[in-house]
């Protein structure tokens, strides 16, 4: 109910040069759809913007491998910055597992959306099911988890953004050292997808928007649950003793993933090496 947003935009030049820049209008033409999901976003949730910076030239030349001069622009980006008030900070919930036996659950529908995401990028493609944010049922939501974290019926919540769901259970598990057994046939779908067969790369890596993971625990369960009556919300797994595990099964019970939490903290934390 209050929150105010200052908006930075990062973006290479635009002005188009057939030579020195010649997807100028392109890049312009990002810049005008990027203005428009920023004003519906900040329409839909009312959200006022105080304050914004433009970084409009961002391009360099670096030197290439044979000493040559190489143009570099940065990805289009809209930086969003957001504030509200809490009424009480030791309300605020982290997104590290506590308590070994609490409940995982996800909120908000896992769509066939791998469009764009991480995953695609990993080989080279993009995808054509770009995620669509749904504003309403997000708002919702947002709503319900807001009460749920001020019942105190949530331990941990972590939200659900680049990478997939995957990546973001690999995070939670390194974060809080615990163990996490995940089954993707529970997971909530959209109801277009109710019946489908999604893969499971899809429930693993797509990037829908407006997702979390949650834990609770055992004795909050059913109060939790009464409270998300009607929602896309689906207990799909449990923290585990085991401190060194992410275990997520597939929709036909097949193992997908089974890591310990220090591999999954090597590659985390492996630097980019001679990409840079």
């Amino acid at each position: 109910d209050h929150i105010g947003g200052v908006d930075n935009f990062c973006w290479p030049n635009i002005g188009f040069d057939e030579k020195k820049n010649p997807d100028g209008k392109f890049k312009a033409a990002q810049l005008v759809r990027a203005c428009r999901a920023l004003k519906d976003t900040c329409m839909a949730y009312k959200i006022p913007l105080l304050s914004g910076k433009d970084s409009m030239y961002v391009d360099g030349h670096l030197e290439g491998e044979f000493g040559e001069r190489v143009k570099v622009s940065a990805l289009e980006t809209v930086q969003f910055s957001a504030t509200s008030v809490l009424d009480d900070i030791s309300k605020c919930v982290t997104l590290d597992p506590k308590v070994t036996g609490d409940f995982v659950y996800v909120m908000g529908a896992t769509k066939n959306e791998l469009g764009a995401s991480e995953y695609y990028d990993l080989f080279g493609k993009t995808g054509k099911n770009i995620p669509q944010v749904d504003v309403d049922a997000n708002k919702i939501c947002y709503k319900i988890l807001e009460k749920a974290i001020d019942k105190e019926l949530v331990a941990s919540a972590h939200a659900v953004a680049r990478g997939g769901l995957g990546v973001h259970l690999g995070l939670m598990a390194m974060a809080g050292g615990l163990g996490l057994e995940i089954d993707l046939s529970c997971l909530p779908l959209a109801k277009e997808d109710s019946t489908a067969s999604l893969s499971d790369e899809i429930l693993l890596f797509s990037e829908s928007a407006g997702r979390f993971i949650l834990t609770v625990a055992p004795d909050k369960k059913s109060v939790f649950e009464k409270l998300c009556k009607g929602l896309p919300v689906s207990c799909v797994g449990i923290v585990t003793d085991d401190h060194t595990c992410l275990k997520i099964d597939g929709q036909d019970k097949k193992s997908l993933v089974n890591l310990s939490c220090d591999a999954l903290g090597k590659a985390f934390n492996k630097t980019f090496g001679d990409y840079i």
